[in-house]
Order: structure tokens, then sequence, then C-alpha cells
């Protein structure tokens, strides 16, 4: 994975850090990835074999940290004498930052030359494409790569003994209060603020986007309504779902209006530890399935 460590500036003034890969002669297509919950651009080893089996077909790459990298961060905002540091991580991260940081990674991709974009996200961060593209546009996308979407919701509840319900209101009151960057523990081995709750799981009908614990019945109307090319990709030991993860790979390409397939990894958890390589391969077949004449 060979590239140049790029600072892309969001509308706040907040620089997201990462790696921006691409071929000879920066191709039009590129993949956007977004990492999961405290993650980070660099963390994950499949993130190196997506990029080397992209940019190997003629697609460039760009990973970038969000501010709700690692649990807690430092992010940098202003310039000379002026810089200073903002409170971040996952630990004070709000979701509706999402649409903040992913307009500065569009907008330093356009500027780039790029204007075929595919959007993919790990864990958290395809809860993030969704989101996006559902508030932006899906014109915006050329499809999306969804690796390991995770059902919140139940694995909230399951982590908190069917407390979900019972924190969340806990949290809002702290947030009504003014002590919303207040820390909790909240079924997570790490504290989390109060507003970082509210604003995960505060209104399911924003971020329940993956409610495969209730089967065929859930409301998917979030990936429906989007029609685009969408590849799912899961592990069949993953850990993010409370149900059959090969169960939970199906439910979500089936409800991509018509424009989803899932591939199940045998053996994969959730961060593809020794099948980094069979999820790279899928990964660009399903983004540049032909030559890499076909994504100039």
């Amino acid at each position: 994975m060979i590239g140049e460590l790029v600072r892309v500036l969001a509308a706040d003034g907040v620089e997201l850090v990462g790696l921006y890969s691409t071929p000879a002669g920066r191709p039009r297509a590129c993949v956007l990835h977004v990492h999961g919950y405290a993650g980070t651009f660099y963390e994950n080893r499949f993130v190196s074999f997506i990029c080397d089996a992209l940019t190997a077909r003629g697609v460039a790459m760009l990973t970038v940290n969000n501010r709700g990298h690692d649990y807690v961060a430092d992010n940098i905002t202003g310039t000379g004498e002026q810089t200073q540091s903002v409170p971040g991580g996952a630990a004070y991260d709000l979701f509706e930052r999402t649409l903040e940081d992913l307009d500065a990674c569009v907008g330093f991709l356009k500027g780039m030359g790029h204007d075929r974009l595919w959007f993919q996200g790990h864990s958290l961060g395809t809860l993030r494409i969704v989101h996006y593209l559902n508030v932006r546009g899906a014109a915006n996308a050329e499809g999306m790569v969804l690796i390991s979407p995770p059902d919140m919701f139940g694995l909230f509840d399951a982590r908190t003994d069917g407390g979900c319900e019972d924190i969340v209101a806990a949290a809002r009151d702290l947030v009504a209060s003014g002590r919303g960057e207040e820390l909790m523990t909240a079924g997570r081995d790490h504290p989390v603020s109060a507003a970082s709750i509210v604003s995960l799981y505060g209104d399911p009908r924003v971020t329940d986007i993956f409610p495969v614990r209730l089967g065929a019945g859930g409301d998917y109307s979030h990936t429906e309504k989007l029609g685009v090319p969408a590849l799912i990709t899961m592990g069949d030991v993953d850990e993010a779902v409370t149900i059959d993860p090969a169960r939970a790979a199906e439910l979500v390409a089936e409800h991509m209006g018509g424009e989803g397939r899932s591939v199940v990894i045998r053996g994969a958890n959730h961060v593809y530890f020794g099948h980094e390589d069979e999820l790279a391969r899928a990964v660009a077949g399903f983004v540049a399935p032909g030559d890499s004449e076909s994504v100039r």
C-alpha cells in the first residue's frame, strides 16, 4: 500500500488525515474508504490489501480518518500559531458530523479529477456512507461496498442486557442539562459521552440502518431507496450482528433496491484476520470487473 499522506480540510476547519493512492495517469474512478467505530484509516490490514488490489486494476483509493477516529483523540484545527486541538475520537463523536467529513473527502477527490466515486465503509462506516448518500443524493456514487454492516441497535441491546432505552434516556437528561460531554458506560469497553450516545442511538429513524435482528420485517428504507449497486461482505463468524452472519448479509443485499449482492467469507471475523486477500479480491472484482481501461 503506497500513497501520499494527505490532510483533508472539513468546512469547520478540522483536519482529516489519510492516505491517497492512485495509479499512474490518475484514473477517473476512486474508492473512498470510511473506517469503523474508533478505527483509523490504516488500522485494519484489509485496507492495504484492498488498496493494492484496486490500484492494480487502475482504481484510486482514499482512506482517511474521520473525526471519530480512535477511542479518544485530538483533532487539529487552524493554521500556524492559531493551530489548536479539539476533543475528538469515538468517545465524543457525533454521527451528524459524518456529512461534514464526507463532504470534505468528496470535494478533495473531485478536485483531484475523480468523477466516478465508489463509497466503501467498514462497520460503522457503512452507516455513514448510506446516511451520506441519502442526504446528499445517490447520484454522487457509482456504487457502494458495505464491509460487515452492523446491527447497531441489536448489538447495543445485547451488550446492555436490554438496557438500551434506559441508557439513552439518561444520556438525554445529561445533554438537556448541558452535560453532554460527560462520560458514561454504555455497553462498551470504554466510556462514551452522553452526547455521542444520543447522536448514535437517540433516533432510530436516522441510524437504525441495518435492522437485521428484525428479519425481513425491519425498516430498510435507508438502503431500499438508494438504488445504488452495492456489494455486501460478511465473515461467517462476524461479531457485529446478533443473527447468523450469512443471513444478515442476505437481508441487507435483498433490501438494496434490487442492486445488492452479498459475499460471505468462511472463517472470517469482523476485521477479516487471515482472510484479507479474499476480501480484497471480492471488492476489486466488484468495483473493476473488467480490465483496467474500463474504469478510467
